[in-house]
């Protein structure tokens, strides 16, 4: 994965159960770099050959290939293996294929593969301005890429957070001593092994430094070239700015081997009096930097979006277009400049946001390379020679806070590994839940440890603490084994259950639980605006206090005490159930972390759910800092799966009903497929997945056929905020005959349906009068049995 291009098939199989390393005579040194990573995979696959094996050779060798594609490559599989290519590159792409196959079977078909890929540039963008990548971290991401063949990491090296207390610039400058930030940042002597090892990877490092705007850790040390206003602005008009910026360069251009260097230039958008001054200003200051760039033996790439500013001067042609906010990629290339598919509604993720996000299935199913526009009038054709490729972008908008680095990886690779096959310029399988049982075959990929985990004991379980910890006042902590852990945040799934006794009224928060990046409290409060819309189809803002258990996470920069509940709160990164602890008297709580969610639980039954995704801290009880809660804890366990309802309550001694709707048979009037919304999603309990009708008007309906006929009374559907204004729920038992048993209204969020109990094969709920273009759209139904009638002793 990605799907090669050509395959000859030979007969018979090869058996490996080790590989011996070769390189084809004279050419030791100029495959010196890519044998050694190689080396270092098949050590971590355990398939390099050891003491008492028989092994296999495989021979790297450099052919001359293809000038015009220095990545084509040919892999020869017969009673050895030989990988053959037009470079270093191409030889390590060729491997990838044979250590994927290898990482499947044993057992290697023989025959002729023949490879290359359909785009230049297939690249990934990380945002470690905002968010502090560690070195060992951005190796890691080189790995994956390498594995996925993807050939360029673009380091956006300078921005700021939400609010903008956290800002940074992450290389050292020697020029400009303590302009690189405080927590981490990257030497020269760093640079230079990063580069070293993505380049024996087939990957290049391409740089940027964000300018004029974006730009507040350059006005933070320069506050005389801050624009009045706007303090996270260049002005642009001012010699200073562009004589410092042109010496940052002149230090840092040299450090990378790329041959693009990238200045930024996106959002910067001003109004008020100097309006048109700096509009034209603005246009000047590309092309002014563009050219010094330009004198130092690179090209300069930026972002779209100067078109929305004013002004009469051209960017110069040779700038190369990071397409994002603007989408006309062939009037630019009719201009003369170079293009990349950086469309924002299809590759941009922003981990912890609740905006954009990419659609895995949509972008395998339904998305090309070469479509920057909705417009098909505005797109280049496939092989236009100045469209250099495409790219997917993970943002850190959250800052030094926010997801973790395992979580970050993992929304990553998923993401990366449909951009990849689709920038190869192959489609391996039908469809994206086709692609996905494909790439599983794949993992894990070698030798990575960023997806890692903390470790379970037996079970899965994380902590196991059983006996009571009493918190006496609201500066107590408890500090649990994790307290001077490097990591103390568990990553989805777990599920943390404990018994919890309230003395008295709580001040502040009342942390029960609590780690650098996350809380559960028992006494949050917290505000939020929801919309209202009378039976005239009037709406209003109405503002809900809630205050009780709640679970919270660090978004953006921390402030105050430093604790999460002090730092700046953005996107519902925070959840409170508005149900408070009984005070005197033991309780069972329940969190549970999913990915994309968090359910809190009281004596079995749910009390709040967010579409937040949280990290369950393990590094004290309490949270000290005059927030801790005030009770005893008592029977505290964290294991690192998600329990069911099912199990949760039962545990809280409830009879929790069986949902019929888990592996029942759905099929839908409609679907839309092209986005990967297909029906078996409405019952498949993951909070990301969905079944969409697509757009539409019509009536539509989704129909479960459970398997056997069985009793219930309830039909819960999680909706979409693609609603419909009515909605059925319709009964049979031959999947001829239906009869009704209960009509509603939907609204986003959870709707549940209640009626006497009816014995049925097959359960259809009919949508109508659709609230939005979109039509219909379900997260999840559940169908739940009917409990049996309580018998008299």
């Amino acid at each position: 994965m990605p799907a090669v291009h050509e395959w000859v098939p030979g007969q018979g199989v090869l058996a490996v159960s080790a590989f011996t390393l070769d390189v084809a005579p004279d050419q030791a040194a100029a495959l010196k770099s890519t044998a050694a990573a190689i080396r270092e995979d098949l050590a971590a696959l355990h398939a390099e050959a050891g003491q008492g094996q028989k092994p296999v050779t495989l021979l790297l060798a450099l052919d001359g290939g293809d000038s015009k594609n220095p990545e084509r490559h040919t892999i020869e599989i017969s009673d050895k293996v030989v990988v053959r290519g037009a470079s270093p590159a191409a030889v390590f792409l060729g491997s990838r294929t044979v250590l994927q196959l290898l990482r499947q079977s044993q057992e290697l078909p023989k025959g002729v593969i023949t490879d290359w890929p359909d785009y230049k540039g297939r690249m990934l963008m990380l945002d470690v301005g905002r968010k502090p990548y560690p070195i060992s971290a951005l190796k890691d991401f080189i790995r994956l890429m390498a594995w996925y063949k993807m050939n360029e990491l673009h380091l956006h090296l300078s921005d700021e957070a939400f609010g903008g207390g956290y800002a940074a610039f992450r290389v050292e400058s020697k020029t400009f001593p303590g302009l690189a930030a405080k927590d981490v940042f990257y030497t020269a002597a760093d640079l230079r092994d990063l580069q070293d090892f993505a380049k024996a990877r087939g990957i290049i490092i391409t740089p940027e430094i964000d300018m004029p705007g974006h730009a507040r850790c350059f006005t933070n040390y320069w506050p005389e070239i801050t624009l009045k206003d706007y303090p996270n602005y260049m002005d642009v008009t001012n010699p200073k700015t562009i004589e410092v910026m042109k010496k940052l360069l002149d230090e840092m251009i040299p450090l990378f081997d790329a041959p693009d260097f990238h200045i930024g230039t996106d959002e910067y958008r001003v109004s008020g009096p100097r309006k048109e001054e700096l509009h034209e200003g603005f246009r000047q200051f590309i092309n002014t930097m563009n050219a010094h760039v330009r004198s130092r033996g690179k090209n300069c790439r930026i972002w779209s979006g100067f078109e929305h500013m004013g002004g009469t001067t051209e960017i110069d042609p040779t700038v190369i277009i990071d397409m994002w906010e603007t989408d006309d990629a062939k009037g630019q290339i009719a201009k003369g400049h170079s293009i990349i598919n950086s469309n924002h509604g299809r590759t941009y993720i922003v981990p912890g946001a609740h905006y954009y996000g990419i659609n895995r299935a949509g972008i395998y199913q339904g998305w090309e390379p070469w479509m920057v526009s909705g417009d098909l009038a505005k797109n280049p054709t496939k092989d236009d020679p100045k469209l250099l490729g495409g790219k997917l972008h993970v943002w850190s908008d959250q800052g030094p806070t926010g997801w973790t680095m395992t979580e970050i990886a993992e929304t990553t690779l998923t993401g990366m590994q449909a951009f990849s096959e689709k920038l190869w310029g192959t489609k391996g399988s039908p469809d994206y839940p086709a692609f996905t049982k494909r790439v599983e075959k794949t993992l894990p990929v070698p030798a990575v440890r960023v997806l890692d985990r903390l470790a379970g004991g037996k079970d899965g379980v994380l902590l196991d603490l059983p006996r009571e910890v009493e918190l006496k006042d609201e500066s107590s902590v408890f500090p649990l084994p994790l307290a001077k852990a490097e990591r103390a945040d568990l990553e989805s799934p777990w599920t943390l259950t404990m018994e919890v006794r309230r003395h008295g009224t709580t001040k502040g928060r009342g942390v029960l639980l609590s780690s650098g990046l996350a809380e559960i409290c028992a006494n949050y409060s917290r505000q939020e605006e929801i919309t209202v819309t009378d039976p005239n189809g009037s709406t209003r803002k109405d503002k809900l206090s809630f205050q009780g258990i709640s679970t919270l996470r660090a978004a953006g920069t921390f402030e105050g005490d430093g604790t999460p509940g002090k730092s700046r709160v953005g996107h519902d990164t925070a959840k409170s159930s508005g149900k408070l602890l009984p005070d005197g008297e033991w309780a069972t709580l329940t969190v549970v972390g999913e990915a994309g969610r968090n359910t809190i639980w009281l004596n079995g039954e749910k009390i709040a759910e967010s579409g937040n995704q949280l990290v369950c801290p393990l590094r004290q009880l309490g949270g000290g800092a005059g927030e801790s809660f005030v009770g005893t804890v008592r029977k505290l366990r964290v294991v690192n799966r998600a329990l069911s309802a099912k199990e949760i309550g039962r545990a809280a001694g409830l009879d929790i009903p069986e949902n019929l709707a888990a592996g029942a048979k759905v099929t839908a009037s409609a679907s839309d497929t092209e986005h990967g919304f297909t029906p078996e999603l409405a019952t498949d309990d993951d909070p990301k997945s969905r079944w969409s009708s697509g757009p539409t008007q019509a009536e539509h309906s989704v129909t479960l056929d459970l398997g056997k006929a069985a009793t219930f009374n309830t039909v819960a559907i999680d909706w979409e905020a693609a609603v419909p204004g009515e909605y059925r729920v319709e009964i049979s038992r031959d999947a001829k005959a239906w009869k009704p048993v209960f009509t509603g209204e939907a609204k986003p969020g959870r709707t549940t349906a209640t009626f006497p109990n009816v014995t049925a094969g097959q359960v259809r709920i009919t949508m109508s009068k659709p609230r939005t273009p979109w039509g219909y759209s379900i997260f999840n139904v559940e169908v739940l049995l009917a409990k049996a009638p309580a018998t008299r002793r």
